[in-house]
Formats: C-alpha cells, structure tokens, sequence
C-alpha cells in the first residue's frame, strides 16, 4: 500500500466497524474530524445504572499494545486494556486505536485487524471512537496501540491500596494467556508435547482472558481493596509490581491455580508458570471474611480462586518461604519459545 494516511475511501470502510453505540457520544469517527466528543452527563449514566448508583464518577483511562504474537490482534487490544479499567472498577466506554503498518500489508488485513476490534467491542458494550491508521515504512510489521477510558462512581472506585493482614486471592488460572501463545507458536513442535486434548485444552483457557464481566461483579459485591491484571511478567511479576513501592510486603502461602496443560509445558520447555504473561488471571485483596466470601463466589460458579497470601510488614518484598522473590526481568515466554524452537518438528 501507498505510504501514508489511508486513502478517503478506505479509511470511510473502516469507520463503518465502530463497536456499541453508547449514550452520550456526540462524535465519533468521522472523515474530516480529528477528535471524538463525550458529553460526560449522559455518559456516566452507564456505571451508575450498572451499580445503582446516582452519583458523581470519575473518569478512568488507560494505554496499552499488543506485544507477543496473538491470531487476533483487534480482539486482544480491547481486551488487555479493558482488563485494566474494570480492575479499577469501572465500566468501560470509549476505544480509540492507532495501527501503523508497513508497506507490504494490505487493506483486508487491516480491515480484517478493524473487523476484530468492531466484533470485540460490540460483544464489551464499547463505542470505538476513531483513532490512526497510517502506511508507514519506518515499521516491518504492524504496530497496534490502544486507548481506552470508562467511568466508575466514586463509592466503587477500587483504591488499589494494601493493608496489612489482607489477603491475597488469584482468580482463573497462572500463565493461562502464555500458554496459549506457546500453542499457538509451536506449530508442529507442539504436538511432541502434549496430545490432542491437552492442546484443545491449552487453546480453551489461552483463549479466556476477558474478565470484565467478572471483575466487575466482584467489585460490586465485594468492593476489594485491589484489583489486579497480571500480565507480563505473570502472578509473580504482578505481585511484585503492586508491592515494589509501597510499606508493605507479601507472603506467599500457597501456589496460584494453574492448569495440568500449563504444568507439563513448563516441565518440558523449563519455565517458570508462575512468570508467565497470565491475562486473565485477577490478583485480588481484601480482608479474611471477604475473601472467604469471594472464594466462595468463584467455585459455586466454576471460576478457579485460591487465597495464596497475606499482606505484612515487609517494605515492598513478595516473600516465598525464607526466599525473597526476585523483581520481573521481562517474561518466561521468551525462554519457553526459545526452548520449543529446539525441538524437532518432525
């Protein structure tokens, strides 16, 4: 394609893939027009409907791109940001995009790109409104970057702040999301790993990341302290970024979920599960008799939750047994794609 901004009558295909239509939208996504209009009256209307509230909110945005390789990109990048402003607690509205793409791509990959953010933000309630795409050749393959923003009322705005004695809950499964990125990468590979059932499998739980919707059903029934996407880095990475500067630590008392198919590819390919990039899986804390009660709430609906720690007095470190757990340096799925590529594809 021709290097440069989309011609009119592309970009004008593109803008027909534009998600929900939420209440108190002016302006979106229009030829001619650089930005979106929200008239932030009506459109606070939805948290507060959501959360029988009828009060002030405030606004909640967040940035994020798609980094590791994943078949749906325009899926993903709503959902990884979206993660992140339901563990918040708010109700996400808005979508913007930027895709840049090299000169080699054509229009029906980006539109197929579109079409995945459209279908995804649909399904989410979210209105997508506008962004960039541009043809570039400063890049060798595409780059996507997403920008999101929702409202929460401000009784159930979750303060992602610790106290002592919480306890620690992980919610769905450790290194979920990487397992089903080293599924996906393996090809032939593998299939010298795990058998037909166990890759169905490892595609199923690689491929349920979404947790708005229980998130959201967390915080209005339980209001915890915080919520927590762990992503790069995995349940280990996590729990030590929501620690690293603050006055109190973690100790850790038991394992994360994690599933058998996670569990065998981490024995063959030598990572470590628990480093694995894990959207998806929630980090939670609030005090013992609410999380007994969230624990409760999980299993009666089949959602894997395990309370794995307690917040104490220990400056910033996640503490395992008498070990101190080292700081994320970067994430195990670089270690467990480098291992597969050893393996002989037959």
């Amino acid at each position: 394609m021709d290097e440069g901004k989309l011609k009119l009558p592309l970009l004008k295909e593109l803008l027909k893939l534009s998600g929900s239509k939420n209440k108190g939208t002016v302006l979106a996504g229009k030829i001619g027009s650089d930005v979106a209009i929200i008239d932030i009256e009506l459109a606070k209307d939805k948290s507060n409907e959501f959360y029988k509230e009828n009060s002030d909110v405030y606004l909640i945005e967040k940035s994020d791109p798609i980094t590791f390789p994943t078949p749906e990109p325009g899926k993903h990048v709503v959902i990884v940001n979206s993660n992140d402003i339901v563990c918040s607690g708010a109700l996400p509205f808005g979508f913007l995009s930027t895709i840049i793409a090299p000169k080699s791509v054509s229009f029906e990959e980006i539109h197929k790109i579109q079409q995945q953010m459209h279908e995804q933000c649909k399904k989410q309630n979210i209105t997508i409104l506008g962004g960039h795409t541009e043809i570039s050749s400063a890049v060798n393959s595409i780059v996507l970057s997403g920008h999101m923003f929702g409202f929460v009322p401000k009784a159930y705005l979750i303060p992602n702040k610790l106290s002592l004695d919480e306890k620690i809950i992980i919610i769905g499964y450790a290194g979920a999301e990487g397992t089903g990125i080293i599924i996906k990468e393996g090809g032939k590979r593998i299939n010298r790993i795990l058998d037909k059932d166990e890759i169905k499998e490892g595609r199923r739980i690689g491929s349920n990341i979404n947790i708005t919707k229980l998130a959201l059903e967390l915080n209005r029934r339980f209001k915890p302290s915080l919520m927590h996407d762990a992503t790069e880095g995995g349940v280990f990475g996590a729990l030590s970024e929501i620690v690293v500067y603050t006055d109190v630590g973690i100790r850790l008392e038991d394992d994360a979920p994690i599933s058998s198919v996670t569990k065998k590819l981490a024995e063959k390919l030598r990572f470590n599960p628990y480093r694995l990039i894990s959207s998806g899986a929630i980090i939670l804390s609030t005090n013992k008799e609410k999380a007994l009660n969230v624990v409760e709430y999980c299993n009666l609906n089949g959602i894997p939750c395990k309370i794995i720690g307690t917040v104490i007095k220990s400056k910033g470190e996640v503490i395992l047994g008498n070990i101190t757990i080292d700081k994320p340096k970067g994430d195990d799925i670089i270690k467990a794609l480098e291992e597969l590529e050893k393996i002989d594809d037959g």
